[in-house]
């Protein structure tokens, strides 16, 4: 439905930027935002990735990454809900700078005259120099607007900012459209909505298009914000409370392509509009499931996710009929990237994918930590992603996998009282792949071998006798560890149970250990005390402590990544002359909760570089 004319609000300055250093030079660069550029079409001009080869790098936050990354002049940029954006080199993944704002960062940066502009989640726009993360001017928007029926929830995106010539659009949780001078912070205009807005606004020949969490779609001129026209979806219509779940906002950001404008809405529906009157050209129905993810499109072809329904589809942009349609693993929230023709995709199961454009068949999956619900930037050859586990992956062609691993056979999982089927659960979750005594051994030989990095986690505290039957220095478990391996323990010191033929324990003997790693276990006891990190230990990623057992004494043959409250390793590393974040690494359990599982899964994947010799 065409609706009447709303509430123009021309405002200049009511809310007053806070300039606090002079403005970078404007960069000749052209801006780079969410989707790519302000029409939000989600293509990218570049090469992709349609072969995967491994993952480039990966780097650590400390909160799960829904910022979608944007990349500029050799540069990553990206917010976490840890506080802070992140500027990454994106050749290497090594951290350039970060700007800790205090608050949850889950809109996208916009870089554009040497500015990275962004949203927080306390209402704040952000303007930092796009070399240093210096602040460069910020400016505060109203309290947010609490929702219409008040449980809609799921409210995990900010709106992103979209820039064109010397404005700054975005829409803010007070239910107020922006528009800012780039280089100076101060307002140009505000139109104001009835209910916070999420959606990041799409801008084409001088008109911005946004929508609303009222189940509106404005079109609103750049230069003023008067309204050119609104069209109401059907969820502009609905009480959520009739249905028990949120069937009005408009999350998903329009794309503007060819004369129309395709947005989704969690009424369930795609509409494409037309660009100039707001009339609706088409409308596809997801069947109640939330249409969350902007739109990629080109020529014919639009491609978005779908949430409860967990695909990826195809339209045909003239009819609106399913070209086809690829199911996921989880809410896909994420919206596509579009290379030549190849479309990239997250879904909440934890995988991005890389679907055949034309024939909706995948070429590749890679199983992150957590869900993805950021959205894929491509540049160059490298696809770019954030994750619920924190970390931002770049991958490519040519960089080899990293393998990870967990050790756990029901052949042996009578030797333990360890909660082995949680732990191997928890890894499993987390794409390690699952290997028995064969297969581990297996695995151990490939990578002596190939040289490719690796991890493998013991969720059995049970070393098998085709990996060492007998403690010593020529064993497959120390050879694996001379070539670059990586292993992590878990449980009382390996080998230390002594057993017969049957599998009865015979003895406890801390000295098979240290004959196996040369590492003293003489003060390794069942006892449990609080360990924290060291400098070194959060240099690998570990920011909270934990309960651990068998801690040992420090000694020049172990690096100390955590000290319990009676001075003792209760985490440490011996290297076996591999490189940096390998070898034999420990970290006694004493219980196996989310949050013990996390910090064994950060020493594992710490330093697990993509490589071969």
């Amino acid at each position: 439905m065409i609706r009447s004319i709303l509430r123009p609000t021309l405002a200049a300055g009511m809310m007053l930027a806070a300039a606090c250093d002079s403005p970078s030079p404007i960069s000749d660069a052209s801006p780079v935002m969410f989707r790519g550029d302000a029409r939000h079409s989600g293509v990218f001009q570049t090469r992709g990735v349609d072969e995967l080869g491994g993952v480039r790098w990966r780097f650590q936050t400390d909160g799960p990454v829904r910022s979608s990354p944007v990349v500029a002049e050799g540069t990553v940029y990206v917010g976490s809900t840890d506080g802070h954006l992140y500027a990454i080199e994106a050749s290497t993944g090594q951290e350039t700078w970060r700007v800790d704002v205090g608050s949850p960062v889950s809109s996208s940066p916009a870089v554009a005259g040497g500015l990275v502009l962004f949203v927080s989640a306390d209402g704040a726009f952000h303007a930092v120099d796009a070399d240093t993360g210096a602040l460069r001017w910020q400016f505060a928007t109203g309290a947010v607007l609490p929702w219409e029926w008040g449980f809609e929830g799921w409210d995990v995106y900010l709106a992103s900012a979209a820039v064109q010539g010397e404005s700054v659009v975005f829409g803010g949780g007070d239910g107020t459209v922006y528009a800012l001078d780039l280089q100076s912070g101060e307002e140009r205009w505000r139109f104001s909505t009835d209910m916070r807005i999420r959606s990041t606004p799409a801008i084409s020949e001088g008109v911005v298009y946004i929508g609303g969490s009222d189940g509106i779609v404005y079109s609103l001129g750049l230069e003023n914000g008067l309204v050119r026209w609104t069209y109401e979806t059907e969820g502009a219509s609905l009480r959520s409370e009739d249905f028990g779940f949120d069937r009005k906002s408009i999350i998903a950001s329009p794309a503007v392509v060819d004369g129309a404008v395709y947005v989704g809405s969690r009424d369930g529906q795609m509409y494409a509009l037309d660009q100039a009157s707001g009339e609706r050209r088409w409308r596809v129905s997801h069947d109640v499931s939330w249409a969350m993810s902007s739109p990629a499109v080109s020529g014919t072809a639009l491609f978005a996710g779908t949430s409860d329904g967990l695909f990826v589809h195809r339209v045909d942009v003239t009819t609106g009929e399913e070209d086809w349609r690829f199911v996921g693993a989880g809410y896909t929230w994420s919206s596509p990237a579009l290379a030549g023709n190849t479309v990239y995709i997250g879904d909440g199961g934890g995988f991005l994918r890389a679907i055949n454009a034309e024939s909706g068949e995948e070429r590749w999956s890679l199983r992150t930590g957590g869900g993805v619900y950021s959205s894929p930037w491509v540049e160059d050859g490298v696809v770019y992603v954030g994750a619920d586990d924190g970390v931002v992956y770049a991958v490519d062609a040519e960089s080899p996998r990293s393998l990870r691993a967990v050790f756990w056979d029901s052949d042996f999982t009578e030797y333990s009282a360890f909660p082995h089927v949680q732990t191997r659960a928890y890894f499993e979750l987390h794409g390690y792949d699952v290997l028995d005594a064969n297969g581990l051994e297996n695995f151990m030989r490939a990578r002596i071998e190939d040289g490719t990095s690796s991890a493998v986690v013991f969720a059995l505290p049970y070393i098998p006798s085709n990996i060492a039957a007998e403690p010593s220095d020529t064993v497959l478990l120390r050879r694996y560890l001379e070539s670059g391996g990586k292993t992590v323990w878990l449980d009382l010191p390996p080998m230390s149970l002594a057993r017969d033929e049957t599998g009865q324990v015979t003895a406890f003997d801390r000295s098979r250990s240290e004959r196996l790693l040369a590492v003293d276990f003489s003060e390794a006891n069942f006892d449990f005390y609080g360990s924290e990190p060291t400098d070194l230990g959060r240099m690998w990623g570990l920011n909270r402590g934990w309960l651990s057992s068998y801690s040992i004494a420090e000694s020049g043959d172990i690096d100390v990544l955590g000290l319990d409250e009676h001075g003792r390793a209760g985490a440490w590393v011996k290297s076996f002359g591999g490189p940096p974040g390998t070898g034999f690494v420990g970290v006694g359990l004493h219980d196996v909760t989310l949050e013990a599982l996390e910090v064994v899964r950060t020493l594992a994947e710490y330093g697990l570089a993509d490589r071969t010799r």
